[in-house]
């Protein structure tokens, strides 16, 4: 039997329709939000592990917070998804990162050396932002945690040939719709440090493995975006993500 707060979720998610909540009606806690992602995810996915993730952090003084992303929501780039799976839609340039081998939990935290070496691409990634929260800043965060903090979808785009080296803050981000910019910036990597996030996420998640995805973190924010369309990121110089959602 699911909780009240996953029953309803998995309704709005079954009958597309919206849900209208207020913070009031919020799993009580973190913890309880992160078990209802836990019920979503046995709900619409099954057994499986998760492969691919979504962390961030608001400040370096605030605790992190994480959600696993449907598999069936992953795509490489050119990605086509349909109009029909999403309530609304945003979309957000990030980087995401591959592992090439395994972190396994143990009881001393993995150090940044010992986890960027276990690291084997970096990608240009693009988020595709939905929630099933009719108004998700009424409903709080607590239920946005709950919600998969509002994710929809990931597409991993080019590799990043030199990404060790990078001077992130250089880098030149464009996001389009129908070919037109929305959104450009300078520099703005999340948290100043894209790999900043990771030694909670791990162990939060358990560890990674090999072939594990994690992205990082929007560099120019959310952006809003009507359907059908055709949407794209672009880190100039190194590379893009693109789909189209009709």
């Amino acid at each position: 039997m699911p909780s009240p707060a996953a029953a309803r979720l998995l309704r709005a998610y079954q009958t597309h329709a919206s849900l209208a909540v207020g913070a009031d009606s919020a799993p009580a806690s973190a913890v309880a939000a992160y078990a209802v992602q836990g019920e979503i995810w046995g709900a619409l996915v099954g057994r499986q592990r998760p492969h691919a993730w979504k962390v961030g952090a608001a400040t370096r003084d605030a605790l992190p917070t994480a959600a696993a992303i449907f598999p069936q929501r992953i795509a490489l780039s050119p990605a086509r998804f349909s109009h029909a799976d999403f309530f609304g839609f945003g979309i957000e340039a990030e980087i995401a990162l591959r592992f090439g081998r395994d972190l396994p939990a143990r009881a001393t935290p993995w150090t940044r050396a010992e986890i960027l070496d276990a690291i084997a691409s970096a990608h240009v990634a693009m988020e595709l932002v939905d929630t099933r929260l009719a108004d998700p800043e009424a409903a709080g965060p607590l239920w946005r945690l709950a919600d998969n903090l509002l994710n929809g979808g990931l597409v991993l785009g080019d590799a990043i040939a030199n990404w060790r080296d990078l001077d992130y803050a250089s880098i030149h981000v464009r996001v389009l719709a129908d070919g037109q910019p929305i959104a450009e910036t300078v520099g703005r990597p999340p948290l100043d440090d894209i790999f900043y996030c990771l030694p909670w996420w791990l162990e939060h998640a358990g560890g990674a493995r090999a072939g594990d995805i994690v992205t990082t973190g929007a560099w120019n924010g959310m952006h809003r975006v009507g359907l059908p369309a055709a949407v794209a990121v672009e880190f100039v110089g190194q590379g893009s993500a693109t789909a189209e959602v009709r």
